[in-house]
């Protein structure tokens, strides 16, 4: 008896399935009217069905001793194909989601093929393919694509007993390959390969092919999951799968998966996401602040490979190399901090040229270069304005919300000696990189939200009034009482500024409870979810107020998911159709809308002004350095609602 439950002791799914009913019969008895609900459990498994078919390809990778870090780019790439045929060339949908997952299927092959036949470093590798296919995304979806055929969404969005059909199909795949795993000979090849690769192949396993059969595998799932993904948002986003390498690796990992390979199992993949998935859910239900989830998570990762090389201590050399080369990868990216501080030296703006250089070129610099609202707006208006200064322009910034990136860009920008930069301000992070701008005579201008730095100017909006508008707004539409939530990039200077602004309106008010601000990370995918796991936390939640223009569409779908569309009030940022149109529908309730085009064109002229020297300073003025340009200009933001949204819907068709 005591061997029978040592040996289920050994069985991580067996443990990990335990830990979990644990988990949830604590969690009932804390939160007895909030977790243990039909409705809070449908949509666990709703957010957690994308991942767990993700997760199924990576268990098989890991069974075969390898993994793939380009999973989270192939779900952006399958659901932007796709959606790149149905909305730019009218493909059937049945067609579209085929080429959709060839692509797949193609990157998997080119990945198997490569670290089979060639021998390449199955990190090195996949690295280096997130990369190229995350690069394909974004030039698929752009700032994101949306108005796919009915019959695409229904794949996505229909329900069956009150699941949504991303939840069927995760049972489905997950079943399917628990049996072939488990049962088929094919399938049993991949243990033996990850036990021990050689006797594998002395055994006659052709090792090579079935490598490059478990990167198929794996970018098919990836690829399927990336379309079902785009079918349940109504949308492409290039944004979509960010992140998800790393949350599918720790769940497989906690599923029973090893480093090493040979082991795991189809189901402790699956209860591994749940696992993550339900942690994320008790974390909103705890009411932990957006600040501690990131470390929560990270330390779960931690758990995880500890775990494996605690209980297993399989392959420890292998382990130790891929640690080694993450670390020194690291050490020797890193740059040193500067051993003194910079000095701004003086300028002298001065020109007497009215013709345009060939070479002279302006450089707009973003924190995230594929968020729809710079898109539509900032870069729109400095195109436009290139177009008719007759100027040579670059737009550059990193993929996703990344302020340490946006630092690397500027200051990596700065030797070639642009004409002028145009920086795109939302936190007080890049503010010594903008100094080093200054510092070497390049004429720079911050627009969006203020940095306090040596700018020439800044020129943009108040995002603490921006605040303080939603906040006057919300206490109006709820009379005053009830329970308020709001969703934003937190750690942002120019988002917390304006939450500030929403706190300092909502504290006057007894009757109203602040419930908590979360990370959404600018992102769509994630604004649904954490709206998902507020609502079952809070049923009775009154009000949710966005403050980066991927809140509003994330909070709004998934308030409309959960039936509640018109009940809970939305009040949110920026002015993008798809805010408009759930403006006009009656699920967002007031949005609050910044003058991006004034700014950014403003901006622009400003720099080529201080080139061109179009603004005339005395000589002494001109010695002192001081700037030819205002030092502040506020372009105030403007309100939409119900009463005003028809003027808005006519201008943006």
């Amino acid at each position: 008896m005591l061997n029978q439950l040592s040996t289920r002791m050994q069985d991580r799914v067996f443990t990990l399935g335990c830990t979990l009913i644990i988990i949830c019969v604590v969690a009932s008895l804390v939160f007895p009217y909030t977790f243990p609900t039909v409705d809070n459990f449908s949509q666990i498994l709703l957010n957690v069905s994308i991942d767990a078919i993700v997760a199924v390809g990576m268990m098989v990778l890991m069974i075969g001793g390898m993994f793939d870090l380009s999973v989270g780019s192939v779900v952006a790439m399958s659901g932007g194909l796709a959606g790149y045929l149905m909305y730019y060339h009218n493909t059937n949908f049945l067609l579209a989601i085929v080429v959709g997952l060839a692509a797949a299927l193609l990157i998997g092959i080119i990945n198997g093929w490569l670290i089979a036949r060639w021998k390449i470093n199955p990190m090195i590798q996949t690295l280096a393919m997130m990369g190229i296919v995350r690069g394909i995304a974004l030039m698929l979806s752009g700032a994101g694509l949306q108005n796919f055929p009915y019959e695409y969404i229904y794949l996505g969005q229909s329900k069956l007993l009150k699941l949504q059909a991303p939840v069927w199909w995760m049972i489905a795949i997950v079943l399917l390959f628990s049996f072939l795993v488990d049962r088929t000979t094919f399938f049993r090849r991949f243990y033996y390969i990850g036990g021990n690769e050689k006797a594998a192949r002395l055994s006659g396993i052709d090792v090579e092919k079935m490598k490059i059969w478990a990167f198929v595998i794996s970018a098919l799932l990836a690829g399927f999951a990336g379309i079902l993904l785009s079918s349940r948002l109504g949308a492409a986003l290039s944004s979509s799968g960010r992140g998800l390498e790393l949350r599918v690796i720790t769940a497989v990992i906690l599923g029973g998966a090893s480093l090493a390979g040979g082991q795991g199992k189809i189901w402790g993949a699956f209860l591994g996401s749940v696992f993550m998935a339900i942690i994320n859910n008790l974390l909103i239900l705890s009411r932990v602040s957006g600040y501690w989830q990131e470390v929560i998570l990270g330390l779960i990762l931690i758990l995880a490979v500890g775990l494996d090389q605690y209980i297993l201590r399989r392959s420890t050399l292998v382990k130790s190399t891929v640690l080694i080369f993450v670390v020194s990868s690291f050490l020797i990216s890193c740059e040193p901090p500067p051993r003194q501080d910079i000095k701004v030296t003086l300028q002298d703006y001065t020109t007497d040229s009215s013709v345009v250089s060939p070479d002279e070129e302006y450089v707009m610099i973003t924190p995230l270069i594929n968020l729809p609202m710079y898109v539509d707006h900032d870069q729109r208006a400095f195109k436009a304005w290139a177009k008719k200064m007759g100027v040579k322009i670059s737009i550059l910034g990193p993929a996703e919300w990344d302020v340490p990136a946006q630092v690397q860009v500027i200051d990596q920008i700065i030797s070639s000696r642009p004409a002028g930069l145009l920086i795109n301000g939302t936190d007080q992070g890049i503010a010594t990189s903008i100094n080093k701008a200054v510092a070497a005579g390049i004429p720079t201008i911050v627009y969006d939200a203020e940095v306090k730095s040596n700018r020439h100017c800044f020129i943009g909006s108040d995002w603490y009034e921006m605040g303080r508008l939603q906040g006057e707004r919300m206490v109006k539409l709820l009379n005053g009482k009830g329970k308020v939530a709001c969703f934003g990039v937190l750690g942002v200077s120019n988002q917390e500024e304006g939450i500030r602004g929403l706190l300092d309106v909502l504290k006057k008010y007894p009757e109203i409870q602040f419930v908590g601000k979360f990370d959404d990370k600018a992102n769509f995918e994630t604004a649904t979810k954490l709206t998902s796991d507020l609502l079952a936390a809070y049923p009775d939640l009154s009000g949710i107020c966005g403050f980066d223009s991927e809140s509003g569409p994330g909070i709004a779908l998934a308030v409309k998911e959960s039936g509640n569309a018109g009940k809970i009030k939305i009040t949110t940022v920026d002015t993008e159709l798809p805010h408009l149109k759930l403006v006009q529908e009656g699920v967002i309730d007031y949005l609050v809308g910044q003058k991006r085009e004034l700014f950014t064109w403003y901006g622009a002229q400003l720099l080529f002004d201080m080139v061109h020297g179009t603004n005339s300073f005395s000589n002494n003025d001109q010695r002192a350095g001081i700037a030819p340009v205002p030092d502040l200009i506020i372009t105030g933001s403007f309100e939409v609602d119900k009463s005003n949204i028809d003027l808005f819907i006519h201008k943006s068709n």
